[in-house]
């Protein structure tokens, strides 16, 4: 069944190992942020804070003899 094709290919197409050291720089993203991108991260960015804010001032404003509290 085996006629040597795969001995020639292997000699013709050798493995190449290449280390990741071997790179002078690894980047965060594939392409620069396009603007849709930064104002998509913005807007999450400014729900979070939102987000934050309605709970601590939800914990602010409740009374302390509460015993849920």
């Amino acid at each position: 069944m085996d006629n040597g094709a795969y001995q020639k290919y292997k000699q013709e197409n050798p493995d190449v190992y290449t280390p990741l050291s071997t790179y002078e720089y690894l980047e965060w993203f594939v392409h620069e942020m396009t603007v849709t991108e930064m104002v998509v991260c913005g807007l999450a960015g400014v729900l979070v804070l939102f987000a934050l804010y309605k709970l601590f001032a939800k914990k602010k404003n409740k009374p302390s003899d509460d015993p849920d509290a």
